[in-house]
């Protein structure tokens, strides 16, 4: 007896089998032969656009699928994605301030904006309708399922091999966790849920103006890793946060108040938690402090949360407030003097509200950190938990 169902689904099996198969072949061809051992205009260019355009004339052939949103909403989409694109810019400018801008390492010239956008244009068009393809032809019921999967795989296949290989330590790792890998996954979770909501355009528009902005842009963000994982985890839950509510308005869909959150949820709020997580840890190399006496008042108050950066001795001057171990406990005072004395400095603290300086100068191995942010009675409720007062 004829099955359609079980055609339907084998069929299915095969355009995926041979679309994962395209998608990891362009992965190796691009990491390990184009630019390694070919590079220059060709290697670097000209025959990764032909390869994408392969990929997409192959993927014009494939079935079609037909998106999870409204059909009336699609331009709304687009919208919204171009909205996550300039949220991104407006991030980029503030990380910018908060630290340094440097020039662009890209060519600005014509010739290379053109080739650029060329072929970002080819790369991001068949990275987003394989996406497309894989998710509304196979997820389109089951989103909480499709959307962590496919952000997943298509995180695999956007990171470079080399970046890979050269980690040699855990602090590289670290690095590599925050900076590339887990920023990558969240603009691969939003473009997911944009082709589940659209379709291929509304995520093309997102990722292809990211990648042109950073191209075309004559100054670029020049911070330590440690800000920018911040931005770049942030921003693009942010993104995912304002594409879900919007929509939902206009679709008029109401949560019902007891559901609880979806696996997708979970993943996204896991990507706040590791900043967080991270930020109280001092993996970015700052960290927070709860204050638990008035040495340094009027300045600093009991319960007031100082944000500790890591510096060595040589970053440290006179005026800075500085945390170093003082009777097994650590201690915030201000450097009033500087000494040095056999190859090493000797730093002289005093609290604001003390009236003489410390008797033990503060040798600069000991020196751990300076205090670069006062926020106000932020830790009472902390201190309150451990009984406080």
């Amino acid at each position: 007896m004829f099955d359609a169902d079980k055609l339907l689904n084998g069929r299915n099996s095969q355009y995926t089998f041979w679309l994962v198969i395209m998608l990891l072949l362009a992965l190796i061809l691009d990491n390990m032969v184009f630019g390694p051992r070919i590079g220059g205009l060709t290697g670097n260019y000209i025959l990764p656009t032909i390869m994408w355009g392969f990929i997409i004339l192959v993927l014009s052939k494939f079935p079609g699928t037909r998106a999870a949103g409204k059909l009336r909403l699609h331009k709304l989409l687009c919208y919204l994605a171009l909205m996550c694109f300039l949220l991104s810019v407006l991030a980029q400018i503030m990380h910018g301030l908060l630290a340094t801008f440097g020039q662009s390492p890209y060519d600005r010239s014509l010739f290379g904006i053109l080739i650029n956008l060329v072929s970002i244009g080819a790369l991001v068009t068949g990275m987003e309708m394989g996406r497309a393809w894989l998710m509304n032809r196979h997820f389109l019921r089951k989103p909480v399922i499709g959307i962590p999967l496919i952000g997943l795989l298509f995180t695999s296949f956007s990171i470079s091999l080399n970046k890979i290989t050269g980690l040699h330590d855990g602090l590289a790792v670290i690095k590599f966790m925050g900076m590339n890998y887990i920023p990558e996954l969240g603009q691969s979770l939003l473009s997911t849920y944009l082709v589940f909501l659209g379709g291929p355009l509304p995520a093309i528009i997102y990722r292809a103006s990211l990648m042109a902005f950073e191209r075309i842009s004559p100054v670029l963000p020049n911070a330590n890793w440690p800000i920018q994982t911040l931005f770049g985890v942030l921003v693009p839950v942010l993104g995912f946060m304002l594409v879900r509510v919007i929509y939902r308005e206009e679709t008029r869909e109401e949560r019902p108040i007891a559901q609880e959150d979806t696996p997708l949820e979970m993943v996204l709020t896991s990507l706040a938690i590791v900043v967080i997580i991270w930020f109280s840890l001092g993996v970015f190399s700052y960290s927070p402090r709860v204050i638990l006496s008035g040495s340094m008042q009027p300045n600093i108050d009991i319960g007031d949360i100082v944000i500790i950066k890591e510096i060595n001795a040589e970053q440290a001057r006179v005026g800075d407030v500085i945390m170093f171990p003082l009777n097994n406990m650590l201690v915030t005072h201000r450097v009033i003097d500087i000494q040095q004395k056999d190859g090493k400095k000797y730093f002289t603290t005093k609290g604001d509200g003390n009236t003489e300086p410390e008797r033990d100068p503060v040798i600069e191995e000991n020196v751990k950190g300076k205090v670069i942010m006062v926020i106000p009675k932020a830790g009472r409720i902390t201190m309150l938990m451990r009984g406080g007062v």
